[in-house]
């Protein structure tokens, strides 16, 4: 980070920090996406199913990679004190914390998941690729979670093209073994839908490994002397859930509501729930941009904050609600022009094409949701306010989203669309509170 004094140069250092992000971001959500492609293109009953799995698994993954995405805080604050002795202690708690919380996310998918599965009176063959798609998936348990707590590690020492390159690795490593899984080739039994579970978890596997050799072989790693076992510290690791549990709630929170109104859809036919995941999947791609500038704006805000300029935090403030804006419309109108042809990368049924480019044309309005609140949230974190934003989110989403979206439901005749509807406005009602929210803050910091 530098000051800046011209917008240009603010720009170029704002393109600098956004790029790589964005490239994270879409390497992150491209293992759902090219498995939702893929099962489409196999067959909609088939994502239908992987649809119903994957909104019982995604709130809970998301929940434990928030807690282990604590490590990047923690190590930095030792970075800064220069505690570099307690950096490798710190990691080999959050690889037991990992260990743990695998542990318990196998007992809450058999426990749980698969029980709520059948409560939901699923079509027979949808439910048995959901339950497939779930015990495949937790083959991957154990890598996933250390890889995120690797990721972490690397993001906290400065390594975040490091961290970028390895995602990237899961897109072919994903691509691959779901092609090999979902058609039985090479000798492999062919798995359909249920088979890109058993793919993402072999993708994790075989990137693990890879981590593990460059975490052997690079230069500002070896220093730390990773490979020096600490024993099980019971005082770090409640320390660590302090810090970390807080995260994971916040995304498990955002992450539920999507997931809750994924599992409603069982009330439709098994083409409406494979509908709605594949517009629901390629709405998410596109949430990488104004998450990225979201990810950003904190990085340069905080920044500026901390050296008293002011006047530049604003004008960093005003570049990323723009840029998040101008990325809006390119790809609502991408969406607008195309939203056919986007259908057909999931599936080539007739009926499921225009089924789905009918849930992509409600997909518009998430654009302008989501360019209009994630920016303010970014903000709001480079002014280190994070749990009044977390309030609003919460009573936002799951006060506005349901009521809005049962009303519709039962008094219209808009069925599934209901509840997209439901969620659009509650982002907009987050968003119109952040902004207000923002509005007192910024106040307060003139005021001091």
């Amino acid at each position: 980070m530098y000051q800046t004094a011209t917008w240009r140069e603010k720009i170029r250092l704002f393109i600098q920090i956004f790029v790589p992000i964005l490239i994270y971001q879409f390497a992150n959500f491209s293992a759902s996406f090219i498995d939702t492609m893929m099962t489409g293109q196999y067959s909609t009953v088939d994502l239908a199913g992987v649809s119903m799995a994957t909104s019982l698994w995604n709130p809970f993954f998301a929940l434990s990679t928030g807690i282990v995405s604590a490590l990047v805080p923690i190590i930095g604050q030792h970075l800064g004190s220069g505690a570099k002795e307690s950096i490798r202690k710190e990691l080999h708690q959050f690889i037991y914390l990992a260990l743990g919380l695998a542990l318990i996310l196998l007992l809450l998918v058999f426990g749980g998941a698969v029980p709520i599965l059948g409560m939901l009176h699923l079509e027979k063959a949808v439910f048995q690729v959901a339950e497939r798609y779930l015990f495949y998936i937790l083959i991957g348990i154990f890598p996933l979670l250390l890889f995120s707590v690797f990721r972490s590690f690397f993001d906290s020492l400065g390594l975040t093209r490091l961290s970028m390159y390895l995602m990237l690795l899961i897109v072919p490593f994903n691509s691959f073994f779901n092609y090999l899984l979902i058609y039985g080739k090479w000798g492999l039994p062919k798995l359909g839908g249920a088979g890109t579970g058993l793919g993402t978890a072999l993708s994790y596997w075989a990137v693990l490994l890879i981590v593990l050799m460059v975490m052997y072989r690079h230069p500002k790693v070896k220093e730390y002397q990773i490979w020096k076992i600490s024993t099980l510290d019971w005082s770090f690791i409640k320390e660590d859930l302090r810090i970390g549990l807080p995260i994971g709630l916040q995304i498990f929170a955002e992450v539920a509501i999507f997931a809750v109104v994924g599992l409603y859809m069982s009330k439709f036919s098994s083409q409406v729930i494979a509908s709605h995941q594949a517009a629901m999947n390629f709405a998410t791609l596109l949430y990488a941009f104004p998450l990225s500038i979201s990810s950003a704006l904190p990085i340069v805000i905080s920044y500026e904050i901390g050296a008293k300029r002011y006047q530049d935090v604003r004008k960093y403030s005003r570049l990323g609600r723009l840029s998040a804006f101008g990325f809006a419309s390119l790809t609502l109108s991408f969406l607008y022009f195309f939203r056919p042809m986007v259908a057909t990368l999931y599936g080539h049924n007739v009926a499921f094409i225009e089924l789905t480019s009918q849930f992509l044309t409600y997909a518009l309005f998430f654009q302008l949701a989501d360019a209009f609140t994630a920016p303010i949230q970014g903000i709001l974190r480079g002014y280190k306010d994070t749990t009044v934003p977390f309030i609003i989110g919460l009573v936002s989403y799951w006060s506005m989203t349901f009521p809005i979206a049962f009303l519709l439901d039962s008094r219209t005749s808009l069925g599934p669309f209901a509840y997209w509807i439901g969620l659009v406005v509650g982002i907009f009602v987050c968003g119109i509170c952040l902004n207000s929210r923002l509005n007192y803050i910024v106040k307060q910091a003139a005021i001091k």
